[in-house]
């Protein structure tokens, strides 16, 4: 598998990401962070999962959330114990998936690519394994 496809994989899923949060904020104030989605949900003013009239959904899970654009891309976060957002290269498959990259890149390959991000300063690593963008 090639890097290169890893790389698009990574860009591609943060993109997705900010397009899936900023059109949800829309329709549920709350999307401005995970941590205000998950404490909006424990405190009953939000659902646990929904779906927009624009065909953007969520689910809550654990201590995570599922954003499936209308294209079917699938965004999963979960929020740290250090309050951190963050994927692994397993969200990150599923996200390959979701949206047909053909062919998917490997964990391995999506593993390395998300450390060369992150000593490149275009992700963080807040837990080994775990990734954020830096905003």
């Amino acid at each position: 598998m090639s890097q290169s496809n890893a790389a698009d994989c990574v860009h591609s899923f943060l993109r997705h990401r900010t397009l899936i949060m900023t059109a949800l904020v829309g329709s549920y104030p709350q999307f401005d962070s995970l941590d205000h989605v998950l404490k909006a949900v424990r405190a009953r003013e939000l659902e646990r999962g929904a779906h927009s009239d624009a065909g953007f959904s969520y689910s809550i899970h654990g201590r995570g959330c599922r954003m499936i654009g209308p294209d079917g891309a699938v965004i999963d976060m979960d929020l740290l114990l250090d309050g951190s957002e963050a994927f692994d290269a397993w969200r990150l498959e599923v996200f390959a998936r979701s949206v047909g990259m053909s062919p998917v890149p490997s964990r391995d390959d999506l593993l390395q690519e998300c450390h060369g991000m992150a000593r490149a300063g275009i992700l963080t690593e807040p837990e080994p394994g775990w990734f954020g963008p830096i905003e």
